[in-house]
């Protein structure tokens, strides 16, 4: 983590950036060890040093323990999931081991990132660009409990018992979102939206399966006054009328490729838009092009304010630096209006 900070620093000092995240995104070896999560591979050991993380997906949960998860998911989580997505929790005494390893490394790496934040503000002067995260119950569901096959073999074969289990993961994510982003209320909680985009699910799929729950939990979230950075990964152009539903100001739309026309139109002025900048172009186009590209976001989008200037996706470890210094440097020279 120490290294990890410190990259992170060296950025802040070179590149002139309004705000940041946090650390490079990076799953700690160590807090996995522990507990013996078989849901990773991490670089220089599984893989080749210079790759990022890969994330093993499985069905964790299985096809017939809906019932059991619904009745009381504290219980199945304990006493089923963990022992199926960790090898230490097999054995009841290694697991409470594990457990208190497990926690003390997360307390440990989750107050280095509090020390690096505030050590940011203070020296750099960059704030913090959010707080806390949380998911789409459906994401929940299809992420890390059944996995892409299980989700997409339960809308057919029981609907009703994964409508079911989602509703139960409401109040837990909304809850999540708060406990992970301290209380706080001022900035936005991150909301990564893996399987919502078009046409990984169909209209009618997303109508009944994605968007009842995603919508609750927001609300939720907003109700308590926790704006959600709504991280609309890939596009959805077809759910921009559904979304305009939300209350006014209650997301921060971030937009990865949904039509950027289309999303200004329906939600602008609404809503805070966010990103579009390809990260393909940021990997392999030329910084005459990342300009070229930043120039038109600012002319169609940007005039009367309410956007932020960001990389499509999560930037990556194959972004040329010139190509991230010609988005800051456009949108710093440019961008004024």
């Amino acid at each position: 983590m120490d290294i990890n900070i410190a990259c992170s620093n060296k950025f802040l000092e070179d590149f002139d950036v309004d705000t940041v995240v946090g650390p490079t995104s990076l799953w700690m070896g160590g807090i996995h060890d522990a507990t013996g999560a078989r849901y990773i591979k991490f670089a220089g050991r599984e893989l080749e040093p210079d790759k990022q993380f890969q994330f093993q997906e499985a069905d964790y949960m299985k096809a017939d323990d809906y019932d059991d998860f619904i009745e009381n998911p504290t219980k199945w989580i304990l006493t089923t999931y963990l022992p199926r997505q960790h090898k230490e929790f097999e054995d009841p005494y290694r697991a409470h081991l594990s457990l208190i390893k497990g926690a003390a490394g997360m307390a440990m790496n989750q107050g280095m990132l509090e020390e690096a934040g505030k050590r940011w503000a203070k020296e750099y002067g960059f704030p913090m660009s959010q707080t806390g995260m949380t998911k789409a119950p459906f994401d929940t569901m299809g992420d890390t409990l059944r996995g892409l096959t299980g989700i997409m073999m339960d809308m057919h074969m029981q609907p009703d018992k994964l409508l079911a289990a989602m509703d139960v993961l409401v109040d837990h994510n909304i809850y999540y979102g708060m406990a992970t982003a301290g209380g706080d209320t001022t900035l936005p909680l991150f909301m990564p939206l893996h399987r919502g985009s078009y046409p990984f699910l169909n209209p009618e799929q997303w109508d009944k399966f994605y968007w009842p729950t995603l919508k609750k939990v927001i609300e939720g979230l907003w109700e308590k006054g926790k704006r959600t950075l709504f991280y609309a990964e890939g596009n959805w152009t077809p759910y921009l009328e559904k979304i305009a539903e939300l209350p006014d100001k209650s997301i921060v739309f971030h937009v990865d490729t949904t039509d950027m026309k289309k999303a200004k139109e329906i939600l602008g002025g609404r809503f805070c838009i966010s990103g579009n900048v390809p990260n393909t172009m940021l990997a392999y186009g030329t910084p005459e092009e990342v300009r070229d590209y930043c120039k038109k976001l600012i002319d169609e989008v940007a005039g009367d304010g309410g956007f932020l200037m960001d990389a499509a996706g999560v930037v990556q470890w194959d972004a040329k630096e010139e190509n991230i210094r010609a988005m800051i440097e456009t949108t710093r020279e440019y961008g004024v209006y």
